[in-house]
């Protein structure tokens, strides 16, 4: 088990007993023993995984999940536009600076919750994402570099103040 099985640990235990709505001795233990092993079996399958989280500082994203909701209204009332007025939908690359492998697809996650887009496919530094936009907009004038940061929006910039400097060179 790695440096952070401990927290992963007691997160999952806490998630469980929330989820269950039940605070005994029993329902820790459960939690606990379940937890466990999810965390032993991840090690044990997914082992590229614990060497990528080892280089994500994710003290820095304690208050991404609250910058996201927020993203997530705003962007759902302006798709209430496009839904009284119409809009037009393409599959657009969207290119990210990240480098490490759980950031990249925390933001093709995040930009999937977002209203407006459904990511489809990451391949490098490229996610393939399904956009909806003003049907006004002409995305071939545009260019591709400015869709891809309309497409993308302040997420990338929330999500790269986690990246350690090792992964950022």
């Amino acid at each position: 088990m790695g440096k952070y099985s401990f927290f992963v640990i007691m997160a999952l235990a806490v998630i469980w007993v929330v989820l269950t709505e039940t605070l005994s001795w029993e329902s820790v233990a459960v939690a606990m023993i379940i937890a466990v092993f999810a965390v032993h079996f991840s090690d044990k399958f997914l082992p590229s995984a614990n060497k990528e989280a080892g280089t994500v500082k994710f003290s820095k994203l304690i208050f991404y999940p609250f910058y996201l909701i927020g993203q997530v209204y705003l962007a759902g009332f302006s798709m209430l536009k496009f839904v009284i007025v119409g809009a037009k939908f393409e599959f657009v690359p969207v290119k990210t600076t990240l480098k490490s492998e759980p950031l990249k697809v925390l933001l093709m996650d995040s930009m999937t919750l977002v209203p407006g887009s459904v990511s489809v496919d990451i391949k490098d530094d490229i996610i393939t994402s399904l956009w909806i936009f003003d049907k006004k907009l002409n995305l071939d004038q545009m260019g591709k570099e400015a869709v891809s940061e309309m497409a993308k929006g302040n997420l990338e910039k929330k999500i790269k103040k986690a990246e350690t400097i090792e992964n950022a060179e």
